[in-house]
């Protein structure tokens, strides 16, 4: 199946997935063209240049914790780069090859970059998780004062589509991830955990989720503008 096809082609809609599916849709369409490539030599990424919320996708691709080989999270990208342009705010992706892992290494370079883009404004960090009963679980990280205001929001659209949703379970945002790094610095950020099928073009777990992640993320925009 090509990127350019459309939810409607694929999924049997009643009326209200159907408005969902034209948001997702949307947000597909602001998927498919990438973001400005910068090397590093810990392994390169891609951003996306905007104002206010940064979506981040530390593991779209392949990537190396304490030397092992981890699998890459394909489709995160596709999901923080439409956010961004959704919201008018900023993505980071890693791109090939890397050599080690930013939700991992402390102090990594990919992070660096991050804050720099985030600047005041909050960080969204999106992940893939295999099936663990939940649709979507958000990580408040190891200073959960710094996600006031964000979590509650994305909770809050995911059961209104009548998604699964935990808080801080199976993963709450360790202060090796990128999210507790940016909140060690000071920075709000939140981790959010998608399930694998939520990816699936076929599944209407798709536009559940992509459309409450991106309806939660518009909230925020209009909640958090300077």
């Amino acid at each position: 199946m090509s990127p350019e096809t459309r939810l409607q082609d694929v999924v049997p809609l009643v009326p209200e997935l159907g408005k969902r599916a034209s948001e997702v849709n949307e947000l597909l369409g602001l998927s498919l063209s990438p973001g400005e490539k910068e090397p590093d030599p810990g392994g390169p990424w891609e951003v996306i240049h905007g104002s206010g919320i940064l979506f981040s996708a530390p593991h779209e691709v392949i990537h190396i914790r304490d030397g092992a080989e981890k699998r890459a999270e394909t489709g995160t990208r596709a999901l923080a780069f439409a956010l961004a342009r959704y919201t008018s705010g900023s993505g980071i992706a890693t791109a090939p090859e890397q050599s080690g892992d930013p939700n991992w290494d402390i102090g990594h370079p990919y992070v660096n970059r991050a804050q720099a883009l985030a600047e005041d404004c909050p960080t969204v960090d999106i992940h893939m998780m295999r099936p663990r009963g939940v649709d979507l679980c958000i990580g408040l990280g190891p200073h959960p004062e710094l996600a006031e205001g964000l979590w509650p929001v994305f909770v809050e659209e995911a059961v209104a589509a009548g998604l699964r949703v935990s808080v801080n379970w199976p993963f709450a945002g360790s202060p090796r991830t990128v999210t507790g790094q940016l909140q060690a610095r000071g920075l709000r950020a939140i981790q959010i955990e998608v399930c694998y099928e939520c990816f699936n073009l076929s599944d209407t777990a798709m536009v559940r989720a992509w459309s409450s992640i991106g309806r939660a993320a518009r909230r925020l925009k209009g909640a958090d503008r300077r």
